[in-house]
């Protein structure tokens, strides 16, 4: 409420302001108003002027070209008001200010002469304004929001490398890209700003000759005056004028220049001047032997050349001292600890979860500037990764690799190359993949790199004309984008960390913190956490439904610890997920189903490994009949462009998973326990593994089987 409340009075506040504006040059003011807003007027130019130089950057002073705007227009109409009055009441202005300026300027006494004086006084202080300080801050204006410009989107891309690189977050990111923005806004209005101050000068000017000239016509015609008394009287008042306008016009021009020069920095600008002015005792020492030797001179100012050059020798010998007991402390605290520095060669050891390597030709593509879009489909792929999958993926790190040949890329999990080819940054790839291809298009032959589809480069023009003939045309920067996305689909087990667990667990936190702390008063391990992930996403599977995860495992962590016991029961717990994510746009389940006595005998064959766990363990002629024909139904599935679902028994789900997966790329199938499928489920068998027959084998061979 105090906010909104403040926010109403400054809006009452500037609408004042503006009325009054508005006021000033249609109605007459009386003297003492006047002499108050010449004050007002003064003190604002005096209070931007200091602002303007404790400023560590120029646009940290934002609101500076509407201050300049509002205070040229302020000080217009108030040199109409000043100017009504001289013309209006003559020798009879009751203005103390405009009569003090214009007194101290010209003089006391009598006589032409000390108006001539008053009036080249006066116009020197107009030409340094108009041809010095306004004009140079003008130019620099002008070139300063033209580089400012210029270098946007470098300091973008800058930004977005940076980010992907995982050297800032998204909040850094979004604050470093607001801050370009309101520097560039800032330039830009103070270039046409800088164009207010000129006119206000020329103005002002102008303003002046009129005061003069109409006065001494009003004076000598109207009143009765004489010539020489006008010019005194209309002289002295427009000078005093002219001062109390010129003068904070003065003080905001040079705050003006002050600003468009002022380099980013990390102190104040009277700080700086003695950090980079007065820092060199050894200069000091020159300049004042100098001026002590310019002394002896004879008809120079002796004295003051000597108290001169005497206060710049203290100020050096001063400087000297202080930098020596400084010298001094930090030797005696280095001496004190006596901490020998040892090289830092952990940083040397540092490995990114997923980095992108690009040749020396590709690296446009995250170039923003050259339309490169690399960095923003990446930043959507991890978006998707969280979003579907419920994984958040390390920040991928894009650098450029000169070793790599200029058409390269490669693509890094945990410092090793896990993909990698070449792309061609000025054409398109123009896919067959599993659409029919009605007819070629001429281009050069190609092997699409996430899926080994046959492709061709082709170039940007016949891109319409291939996809009417049946292709699929992508740039290249979804090239790499999808056959990253694919490896980090492949290796998201690998990629989920301690660290990645113990965030996910921390933001559940938040919503569900019954549940965290349920699991951390049983002193569930972070790594058997992680393992039932990782064992999720071994097999395709999202952990979006954390919560769900979570409470399985704190339902069963009491009967084992196992990993894959625990993982077992995870699956039955999210089973309605699993099943939804296979089922067809029919909402059928279209599955294969394994013939009766291969589930017994392949459930006899079921063996304890300490490491993997539970395996199937079969006589190698068994089992190549068998993997014939699951690879059978697998081709056949894949062929008719189905995924592969296969249905066993819960005990023997996961090492019959574990025995395809030997044979069969990972997620290109799926194992199903005949316990995950609700009743509800619209279930077709599209195909049943038979049982193969029984291999030709010795007595002593078949008691082994037989064992099994």
């Amino acid at each position: 409420m105090g906010n909104k409340k403040w926010y109403r009075e400054s809006d009452i506040i500037m609408g004042i302001g503006a009325v009054t504006i508005v006021a000033m040059l249609v109605v007459p003011l009386p003297g003492f108003i006047l002499d108050l807003l010449i004050i007002v007027s003064i003190g604002i130019g005096l209070i931007i002027l200091l602002t303007s130089m404790s400023m560590k950057e120029s646009s940290d002073f934002s609101i500076f070209p509407n201050l300049l705007l509002i205070t040229t227009l302020f000080r217009l109409a108030l040199n109409v008001s000043t100017t009504r009055q001289i013309l209006s009441k003559g020798p009879g202005v009751n203005s103390y200010m405009i009569d003090a300026f214009g007194t101290f300027v010209v003089g006391e006494g009598s006589g032409m002469g000390r108006y001539v004086v008053g009036f080249i006084i006066f116009l020197i202080l107009i030409i340094v304004q108009i041809l010095v300080i306004t004009k140079g801050a003008t130019r620099i204006s002008e070139v300063a929001a033209r580089f400012t410009l210029d270098a946007l989107p470098g300091k973008q891309m800058a930004i977005d490398t940076e980010l992907s690189s995982g050297n800032i977050n998204e909040e850094e990111a979004k604050t470093r890209r607001k801050k370009i923005q309101r520097e560039v806004d800032f330039y830009g209005s103070m270039d046409g700003a800088s164009k207010f101050v000129q006119g206000d000068v020329r103005a002002g000017l102008i303003i002046t000759a009129i005061n003069l000239i109409a006065g001494v016509v009003i004076g000598v015609s109207i009143r009765g005056e004489s010539f020489v008394s006008a010019i005194e009287t209309y002289g002295k008042f427009t000078i005093g004028d002219g001062l109390v306008s010129q003068i904070p016009a003065l003080l905001t021009t040079t705050a003006t220049g002050m600003i468009v020069t002022r380099a980013g920095s990390d102190v104040e600008l009277a700080q700086e001047f003695k950090l980079q002015l007065f820092n060199n005792p050894r200069i000091l020492y020159v300049v004042a032997s100098t001026l002590g030797l310019a002394a002896l001179i004879p008809g120079l100012p002796r004295i003051s050349l000597i108290i001169f050059a005497g206060l710049l020798a203290y100020l050096g010998y001063t400087i000297e001292k202080n930098a020596q007991k400084a010298l001094e402390n930090i030797e005696k605290k280095e001496s004190e600890t006596k901490v020998e520095k040892k090289p830092d060669y952990y940083k040397e050891l540092r490995t990114d979860p997923i980095e992108v390597e690009l040749g020396l030709n590709l690296v446009p593509l995250v170039d923003t500037n050259q339309g490169g879009v690399l960095l923003d489909q990446i930043s959507n792929l991890r978006k998707r990764f969280a979003m579907e999958i419920g994984l958040v993926i390390p920040a991928v790190r894009i650098l450029d690799n000169l070793e790599l040949d200029p058409d390269a890329y490669a693509i890094k999990i945990n410092g090793v190359v896990v993909g990698e080819s070449k792309i061609k940054t000025d054409k398109l790839m123009a896919i067959e993949g599993g659409k029919q291809v009605t007819e070629t298009i001429q281009g050069e032959e190609f092997v699409e790199p996430t899926f080994g589809y046959r492709a061709k480069w082709i170039d940007p023009e016949l891109k319409i004309e291939a996809e009417n003939k049946g292709y699929t045309v992508v740039d290249p920067s979804t090239i790499i984008v999808t056959h990253l996305k694919e490896i980090i689909s492949s290796n998201a087990a690998i990629i989920l960390g301690r660290e990645e667990v113990k965030n996910l667990i921390e933001h559940q936190r938040n919503t569900h913190p019954t549940l965290v702390a349920e699991l951390e008063e049983k002193k569930v391990d972070l790594g058997v956490v992680q393992q039932v992930l990782q064992n999720l996403l071994r097999e395709g599977l999202g952990i979006k439904n954390l919560p769900s995860i979570l409470e399985a495992i704190a339902n069963n962590e009491s009967k084992s610890r196992d990993p894959f016991f625990l993982s077992e029961n995870v699956r039955q717990a999210i089973s309605r997920q699993i099943v939804n994510d296979y089922l067809n746009p029919d909402g059928r389940l279209h599955v294969i189903t394994m013939d009766p006595k291969i589930t017994e005998r392949t459930g006899k064959a079921v063996v304890v490994d300490p490491i993997e766990g539970n395996i199937i363990s079969l006589p190698p002629e068994y089992y190549k009949k068998l993997m014939d024909l699951v690879s059978k139904e697998y081709n056949r599935f894949h062929a008719d462009g189905k995924f592969p679902i296969f249905v066993v028994g819960r005990p023997l789900r996961l090492p019959f998973s574990y025995m395809l997966a030997k044979e069969f790329p990972p997620r290109n199938f799926a194992v199903l326990a005949v316990e995950e499928i609700y009743s509800s489920t619209k279930t077709v068998v599209d195909a049943v593994v038979s049982l193969p027959p029984e291999p030709t084998v010795t007595t002593t061979r078949q008691s082994h089987l037989e064992g099994l």
